[in-house]
Formats: C-alpha cells, sequence, structure tokens
C-alpha cells in the first residue's frame, strides 16, 4: 500500500495519466518525523494523514517544492526526498495538479 501522488490538469484525467510518485508508508515517517511542524510545511502536512486524499494544486507547488528543498539537507539518505522533489518539479513545468490518493 502507498499513498500515491498522481500528476494530471484535471481530477477526472487521474485514471489515465502515467505521471506518479508513490511514497511508501517508511518515507512518509521519515518525511514528518523531519518536518513536524505544520506551520513551517503547511503543504506538505496536506499529506499528513497517509490514508486520506489530497488535492495539491499547481498554484501551490512552488512552495511545496520549497518546502521539499528545506528538508532534503535533514536526510542522511537524499534519493527519495531528491526524486519527489524532481517529480514536483515536473508536474510545476508540466502545469499540472497533485492528486493524492490512498489506495
Amino acid at each position: 500500500m502507498a499513498l500515491d501522488l498522481i500528476q494530471a490538469r484535471h481530477e477526472r484525467e487521474i485514471h489515465l495519466s502515467r505521471k506518479l510518485f508513490a511514497i511508501d508508508e517508511g518515507f512518509h515517517a521519515q518525511l514528518f518525523a523531519r518536518a513536524p511542524s505544520q506551520r513551517e510545511y503547511p503543504l506538505l502536512h496536506k499529506l499528513r494523514d497517509y490514508y486520506a486524499d489530497a488535492t495539491l494544486l499547481l498554484g501551490e507547488l512552488p512552495r511545496l517544492h520549497a518546502e521539499l528543498e528545506r528538508l532534503t539537507a535533514q536526510f542522511t539518505e537524499r534519493t527519495q526526498v531528491r526524486e519527489f522533489s524532481r517529480f514536483v518539479a515536473q508536474a510545476i513545468a508540466d502545469g499540472d495538479n497533485l492528486y493524492a490518493t490512498a489506495d
């Protein structure tokens, strides 16, 4: 089971999208262990509930990207957080929203 982030222009298109980033439970726990403050990481905290759906709109994604960039330094192994950051950057470049779906 994973929290899937799906890149799409509209929510009705998420089932057609092949652009996906899966956040497993371990990575999710690591993210929030390093970003406990909702005040400092408000957009990341939209994903705090691993079992709930969420929407991150295109206009919010640059701030989410900045939150992830700040968070990267707190990881010893940075591969996953960098991949997440690149995924968000690609969604920005493509002009898409991100839809989190718990499967």
